[in-house]
């Protein structure tokens, strides 16, 4: 049986290839314990230890060597992206001082109140979008970002069904913004007064890129 010692230190090798956020898939590999009852117990003594922190059923993260919060957000709720306000920020495409981390997932959320998390302080926040809706977003450093033309366009979305959000479009900076890719966007939305919504903004404040 390993000691705590020793399992920390494989933790740690584990550490940087998953942002400190494990699934119990990855824990019975690091910590060799194929077994599930064996693998609870040494979960079970981690946690106790401080070693680890229970963010749901079958995912945790690593307190005694750090975790990245965006990471366990994106991981909480699957499949999500980072977008809105702080894939806007990330792009420094919005300055927000928003402390929350903004998701949007195609999953339903059936009550309000599961919309809003929070770990250690750290608060995340999840948006139902429709699937039609899901996608412009890219893999970086461990999980998916919102391009800055569809967070920009998730971010417009949400306003313009009237989601409060402690930022407005007047704060997006939209000259960062590529007019094609945003416009080509665009396109996948049927309700045509979003349409003409989002496309004011890009015609008024955009750049020609």
């Amino acid at each position: 049986m390993l000691s705590i010692g020793a399992i920390t230190g494989r933790l740690g090798g584990l550490n940087e290839e998953t942002g400190g956020v494990y699934t119990t898939a990855d824990l019975s590999v690091a910590l060799d314990r194929p077994h599930p009852s064996r693998l609870t117990e040494a979960i079970r003594a981690l946690i106790r230890e401080g070693v680890l922190l229970r963010v749901r059923r079958g995912l945790f993260a690593d307190r005694l060597h750090g975790y990245r919060a965006e990471v366990a957000g994106h991981r909480w709720v699957a499949p999500c992206y980072l977008s809105t306000e702080s894939a806007l920020d990330r792009h420094g495409l919005c300055q927000t001082g928003i402390l929350a981390l903004t998701y949007v997932t195609p999953r339903l959320i059936a009550r309000r109140e599961l919309g809003r998390r929070a770990l250690e302080g750290q608060e995340f926040v999840y948006r139902h979008l429709a699937r039609a809706f899901y996608f412009g977003y890219e893999a970086a450093g461990g999980l998916l970002v919102a391009e800055p033309e569809k967070a920009a366009l998730d971010f417009l979305y949400f306003s313009f069904k009237g989601q409060r959000s402690a930022v407005s479009p007047e704060d997006i900076d939209f000259r960062g913004l590529r007019s094609s890719r945003y416009r080509q966007y665009l396109t996948t939305y049927r309700q045509a007064g979003f349409r003409r919504f989002a496309l004011g903004w890009i015609m008024e404040r955009g750049g020609e890129r």
